[in-house]
């Protein structure tokens, strides 16, 4: 895979992680389940940031570390989300939701899965990014 396609395609997968994202804040919204201040701060700058700030330096010479960027806040999304909606019991796992509607919650259980997947595969690819921009260095 050339340079070119493999940084198109780690710019997508920042998009879709970044548009799961927004999907998963509004079931947030629709359940009200608010997170604590600190939970908040990590998921706008490793979550939300990150990946963009990645995504845009891999345009640049500074590729390299733009794939590092992405891979490391992308695999911070898939703990952050496996843990808080899998492993920990609080309104925010996929068992444990406040009251709401059927559609509501599978609006969160689904939204909740695509953005540790998304990451997952973001995180990945931005790896194998790595690996390759790295190879090609002089």
């Amino acid at each position: 895979m050339n340079a070119t396609l493999l940084k198109i395609l780690l710019t997508l997968a920042v998009v879709i992680h970044f548009v799961g994202n927004l999907w998963h804040g509004d079931a947030h919204t629709t359940l009200d389940i608010a997170l604590p201040a600190y939970k908040n701060v990590f998921i706008i700058i490793v979550i939300l940031l990150l990946p963009l700030i990645g995504a845009i330096l891999l345009w640049t010479r500074f590729s390299l570390a733009g794939s590092w960027f992405v891979a490391m806040s992308l695999l911070g999304s898939v703990l952050f989300s496996v843990y808080h909606h899998y492993v920990m019991i609080s309104i925010d796992h996929v068992n444990h939701l406040p009251p709401g509607s059927a559609a509501a919650h599978a609006h969160f259980s689904n939204s909740a899965a695509f953005i540790a997947v998304s990451a997952l595969a973001g995180a990945i690819l931005a790896g194998y990014a790595a690996r390759r921009l790295a190879q090609a260095e002089p």
